[in-house]
């Protein structure tokens, strides 16, 4: 079974950087937020632990309501109940009209191939089939394997990928997919 979508994780972790100084990108980053983290609030965090919820490593489980009480106390909020009813009182999650490139695939034709990315190093190189069915042609660092084949409307950079089951080249399905959750898409091209 696949990660559940927490829709205030991704602000979570923003915040968590934001107040940390800068992105988390690499093994250094990590250790060094756990030992912060540590310092400043007495509780600890490993590393492993803020890699997963990172998407740095993947993980396929939803991550324990602790993990989010700490990060939100290293936030300042009591646990992670205080940071989202915060969210929800300060109007921060709101619905609203954004702009972002995005892919469609009424707009391709059959044949085109468009490079999907995502953190920290997943690359997916993609074929339209038409409607809206696309096969992977290849994949670097990610679940998503050569041969298999999905449905998709949109892409939309910095966005999360969504996809409701892979059909993978020997007949299997898998449950839901989500790829980028923590960050969205960070790489959306159509090769020309």
């Amino acid at each position: 079974m696949g990660t559940p979508f927490i829709p205030e994780l991704a602000e979570l972790l923003r915040q968590v950087e934001e107040k940390f100084g800068h992105r988390l990108s690499t093994t250094t980053d990590f250790e060094l937020l756990s030992f912060v983290v540590e310092r400043e609030i007495g509780e600890l965090i490993s590393a492993s632990t803020l890699k997963r919820l990172w998407g740095y490593v993947s993980y396929s489980s939803c991550p324990r309501i602790s993990t989010l009480d700490t990060l939100s106390r290293y936030l300042g909020y009591h646990d992670f109940k205080a940071f989202r009813k915060a969210l929800v009182d300060s109007g921060a999650v709101v619905s609203t009209f954004f702009t972002s490139k995005t892919v469609e695939a009424s707009s391709l034709n059959v044949g085109e191939e468009v490079i999907l990315g995502w953190a920290p190093n997943r690359v997916v190189k993609i074929k339209f089939l038409g409607g809206t069915s696309f096969e992977v042609l290849s994949s670097e660092n990610s679940k998503l394997h050569k041969g298999d084949r999905f449905e998709s409307s949109e892409f939309i950079l910095g966005v999360p990928l969504f996809i409701s089951s892979v059909l993978r080249a020997d007949g299997t399905s898998t449950p839901p997919y989500v790829a980028a959750k923590a960050e969205g898409l960070n790489v959306l091209d159509i090769i020309k």
